[in-house]
């Protein structure tokens, strides 16, 4: 009897449990293709199915990787190095065509949805994939399709300018990557955290002025940094009430709030918080598909997108993997299959 070829599969048992599990290796199916994943990373918005009831699939939504199997492709070829788009659409409406991949009605969430990352191969339309060239490492290509992403078209969407000022709440690895691209812009920035460990990362990667919330006056502090002006753009990256509270404070006449930071309640007082001082606030999700060349550019002309990886460690660790990103004393967690480094290392 002809055996299936297995693979290393992670799948979330619920109450922060996980599970390493042999499972068939996927095979391609028409213009789904089936990717070798060679980086990928644990994400904030994995905690709530970690830590609740669990999900059938497998997680992972920020990989990339190599294509080794394909079956009646229209353009990926074996051999072709992608990172992978989670976002699965039917191509066709305005939305998707407007590279708004997210507004799709048809939408599908790789990692949630449909099998993830998490595992030694993963099967994608080959839409998904993104091609990165041999100078962007499978490590930075996972990065980009979320970590870097979404903060990227944040900063899109709040139309920064170099003279901005601008502060982020939250220091977590969306935050940190709100601090890179408002850095690459040369955007000074201010970066407020309930965590030392995140804050001194945010520092080294170029936060002009950090903030404990827990012990130092935000308010006061930025009042100061600004010369009493207030900031331009606040980043909500940390989904809490406080947070954007004190972002709005924080604020200039017709300054912006953006809201990156996932959370199920946000209250404003209409006439404080927006209409006096003419504010403006801003949702914002994920990447623009037509985005994705210029982050590209970018992360090979040098923004340090790696530099917020602290810990890696080989597939068949997840579980201390995950130990690691529940504790909050790291940056981005990756898992990465073929791992030649002493386990959980930290550093890039």
């Amino acid at each position: 009897m002809k055996m299936e070829p297995c693979m290393l599969g992670v799948h979330f048992l619920g109450g922060g449990k996980i599970a390493l599990d042999w499972i068939p290796t996927p095979r391609p199916i028409e213009t789904e293709v089936v990717v070798c994943i060679k980086a990928a990373a644990i994400c904030g918005t994995d905690r709530e199915n970690l830590e609740g009831l669990g999900q059938e699939t497998i997680p992972g939504h920020e990989s990339a990787g190599q294509v080794v199997a394909v079956d009646k492709p229209t353009w990926v070829e074996v051999g072709d190095r992608v990172a992978i788009n989670c976002h699965v659409t039917c191509g066709s409406c305005e939305h998707c065509l407007k590279g708004d991949l997210y507004f799709c009605e048809e939408l599908e969430a790789i990692g949630f949805d449909r099998d993830g990352g998490f595992a030694g191969f993963i099967r994608v339309p080959e839409a998904c994939c993104m091609p990165i060239p041999d100078n962007v490492s499978f490590e930075a290509g996972a990065l980009l399709v979320d970590m870097l992403g979404t903060p990227f078209h944040a900063a899109e969407r709040a139309n920064l300018a170099s003279r901005d000022r601008v502060a982020i709440w939250g220091a977590g690895p969306v935050g940190l990557g709100e601090l890179m691209v408002t850095s690459w812009m040369g955007v000074r920035t201010a970066v407020i955290d309930l965590n030392d460990y995140r804050l001194a990362m945010a520092e080294n990667l170029g936060a002009e002025l950090t903030l404990n919330a827990m012990c130092d006056d935000v308010t006061g502090a930025l009042n100061a940094w600004t010369g009493g002006d207030g900031v331009d753009v606040a980043f909500d990256c940390a989904g809490r009430q406080v947070a954007a509270e004190q972002a709005i404070a924080a604020l200039r006449e017709r300054g912006t709030l953006v809201v990156v930071g996932v959370s199920q309640e946000l209250v404003l007082n209409p006439w404080e918080d927006l209409i006096r001082r003419e504010l403006t606030v801003l949702g914002t999700r994920n990447f623009n598909t037509h985005s994705f060349s210029e982050m590209l550019a970018s992360v090979q002309r040098g923004l340090p997108v790696e530099a917020a990886v602290t810990h890696r460690f080989a597939l068949r660790d997840a579980e201390e993997a995950f130990q690691r990103f529940l504790s909050g004393e790291c940056g981005k967690v990756l898992l990465v299959p073929e791992f030649h480094w002493r386990k959980g290392r930290e550093g890039p």
